[in-house]
């Protein structure tokens, strides 16, 4: 009579069923595998995600109403000049000065470097050829990262036409028109 020796395990010895299990797993070790990253992938790509997304949810708000503690625009010797104090414990950031002559089209004249500073800060731009008639300015914020933070309320500022000013010249005297 012929005797087959089958590897013991434990003290047991294996079925033919055990086997087949065995084989079959060890044949599908790959396919488990693959599955497991392709899951690990989806959870840290939509973890990404959702942080990725949490500032741009947050800025889609629009920009912020931007305020100082004092804002002056006054129009003097031909030129106009802008200041205004930015809060303590203000962020870097870029100010962006815009001029308007409708109301509804900004353009930008001008660029000021804000620091962050636990003081209150003064700032000053001056307009060198500014716009006959009313003209009106505002400020926004940048911040470091170019991304739009806040604008101020536009304050309107009116220029003369011409000089009221003229030389006469037959005596040399400056007199008003």
């Amino acid at each position: 009579m012929k005797t087959t020796t089958s590897p013991v395990q434990d003290g047991i010895q294996p079925s033919g069923m055990t086997i087949n299990l065995k084989s079959k797993i060890s044949k599908n070790r790959f396919g488990v595998y693959a599955l497991e990253l392709v899951l690990l992938y989806v959870l840290v790509f939509a973890t990404i995600s959702a942080f990725a997304q949490g500032p741009g949810i947050a800025s889609s708000k629009g920009p912020g109403k931007l305020e100082f503690v004092k804002e002056t625009a006054v129009f003097n010797s031909g030129k106009v000049y802008l200041n205004w104090v930015a809060k303590a414990h203000s962020d870097d950031c870029i100010y962006v000065i815009e001029r308007s002559l409708n109301g509804d089209e900004f353009e930008p004249v001008g660029l000021k470097e804000g620091i962050g500073s636990p003081l209150e800060l003064l700032y000053s731009w001056v307009d060198s050829k500014p716009v006959a008639g009313t003209t009106l300015y505002r400020i926004k914020q940048i911040n470091t990262e170019g991304s739009l933070v806040a604008e101020a309320e536009a304050l309107a500022v009116t220029s003369p036409e011409s000089s009221p000013l003229y030389l006469n010249k037959s005596n040399r005297l400056v007199q008003v028109k």
